[in-house]
């Protein structure tokens, strides 16, 4: 008797026991389970978070280059003697351009496109220390030339990526369409006696390849209607518009126009280039950020 008492004692205590340990499995899975909710719920709050300050960054970018243009902007009306200033606010105007696609927080963004416009906005600081500060106008145009070709890159890039052609093809047909038409554009000079100089060679390279870059970016973004591509397009119209006005501004080296509509024309020239260019560069520093993934991809 004492032993079956035993036996059973022993079973009823593994009983027990077995039920505590599946009480204490199932509140270690419960337990799990909700760690697992919190760290999800902190994820996400990360992301929010994260969204907040990149839209905090952008926010407080703009207002700072709204003041920059303001203020070079007055300065060029007024006709100021502060013509140093100007043109300090205008390159600082610029170099911050660069300076957002490196300090803005990208990792959700096209690599490669990003990587193709922090150098062409590098090209773009470049071109503008050589022209608006240290006055070496042709070695500034032939880095201008570069940045249309890194922009022509892009937008084979972005032609690929809509699956309208292959990239490497599209950009070489691209250079070749552009050399090409400066080819056809410089013959024709030649024939009216125009005398050829190094700058009007790169001067009419450049023009053909922004020309088309437009052209090629407005396109996308009327076939895309992604937002940074949207964006690129515009600023690219206003780049084009600002370099028509350094044309007009510069016409003047080469021929003498005597009439009151040309000396009007000039003396708005004067102040449509930054007018138009700044707004321009803005807006190409914000059309990779505009191409995050889960966003306008």
């Amino acid at each position: 008797m004492d032993y079956y008492n035993e036996c059973k004692l022993r079973e009823k205590g593994m009983v027990i026991a077995n039920k505590k340990f599946n009480n204490k499995k199932f509140n270690n899975k419960k337990f799990n389970n909700k760690r697992i909710c919190n760290k999800g719920k902190s994820n996400k709050e990360i992301r929010n978070n994260r969204t907040s300050n990149k839209k905090s960054f952008i926010i407080v970018y703009i207002l700072i280059q709204i003041l920059v243009y303001i203020s070079f902007m007055t300065i060029d009306i007024t006709q100021s003697s502060l013509y140093s200033a100007s043109s300090f606010l205008k390159f600082s105007g610029i170099i911050l351009c660069f300076l957002f696609t490196i300090l803005y927080d990208s990792r959700n963004c096209d690599r490669k496109d990003i990587h193709i416009l922090r150098l062409a906005l590098l090209f773009t600081v470049i071109s503008d220390l050589f022209i608006l500060i240290l006055d070496y106008y042709l070695i500034g145009l032939v880095t201008f030339c570069i940045v249309q070709s890194l922009y022509l890159i892009r937008l084979g890039k972005w032609r690929n990526d809509l699956k309208i052609g292959d990239t490497a093809a599209i950009i070489l047909k691209n250079f070749i369409r552009n050399l090409i038409i400066t080819s056809i554009v410089l013959i024709i000079l030649i024939v009216i006696k125009i005398k050829m100089e190094w700058l009007i060679i790169i001067s009419c390279y450049y023009f053909i390849s922004i020309l088309f870059n437009v052209i090629d970016a407005i396109l996308l973004a009327a076939k895309s209607k992604h937002k940074n591509k949207v964006i690129f397009a515009g600023s690219m119209i206003l780049f084009i518009l600002c370099d028509i006005n350094v044309g007009f501004f510069n016409l003047s080296d080469f021929i003498f126009i005597s009439s009151k509509w040309f000396t009007l024309l000039y003396s708005f020239s004067t102040i449509a280039m930054w007018m138009f260019y700044l707004p321009a560069q803005l807006g190409i520093s914000l059309s990779g950020q505009m191409n995050e993934y889960g966003n306008n991809m």
